[in-house]
């Protein structure tokens, strides 16, 4: 079990539905503008991952007019314990694992793209919270892998160039993961 491509797409997939709306919604400063909503790519909103998207796992630009995206990347090692025993795989319940959800721009104002990652991220930060909220787990599962929100969520202020675009702030999300078959 290893359970990151199903805790990558079912995040994927609940950030193209929720997230923004909650964009419309962040709180702002007086003064400021409302950061932009994640643009429309192939009639759905852009949110990209790193298995369905070659741009992404290649950590490429992602196409000419979809930005602002987001991109949705596993992080780290997976850890997988347990040990096999003569009636089956005795395995922890849960194994921990995190997610990283980068903000890119076309804005060129590196102070503009900056603020706008910040009021983003932080909406993209509530919807993961909007999700862990499910306690039957229905909306968080996804080929009998549970997807559950970690004690831990850092925001991290990385700037750079992704192509003729700009990263503008890095979400890093602790996850753990919880097989349903661990019989598979």
């Amino acid at each position: 079990m290893s359970g990151r491509l199903e805790l990558v797409r079912e995040v994927a997939d609940f950030l193209i539905s929720d997230v923004n709306n909650r964009i419309a919604n962040v709180p702002k400063d007086v003064g400021d503008a409302a950061p932009p909503a994640i643009a429309t790519y192939k009639n759905t909103i852009a949110v990209f991952d790193e298995t369905r998207h070659d741009w992404v796992a290649d950590k490429k630009e992602p196409p000419i007019g979809a930005v602002p995206c987001l991109y949705v990347r596993a992080t780290g090692v997976l850890a997988m314990k347990g040990e096999p025993t003569p009636d089956g795989q005795i395995r922890e319940t849960r194994s921990p694992s995190n997610l990283a959800i980068l903000y890119l721009t076309a804005n060129g104002a590196p102070a503009k793209a900056m603020q706008d990652g910040y009021y983003t991220l932080r909406a993209v930060a509530r919807s993961l919270r909007e999700l862990s909220k499910d306690a039957n787990y229905a909306s968080r599962q996804r080929n009998g892998i549970n997807v559950v929100l970690g004690e831990t969520m850092d925001f991290w202020p990385i700037g750079g160039a992704v192509g003729q675009n700009r990263i503008a702030g890095a979400l890093i999300v602790g996850y753990y993961v919880r097989d349903q078959n661990p019989s598979y």
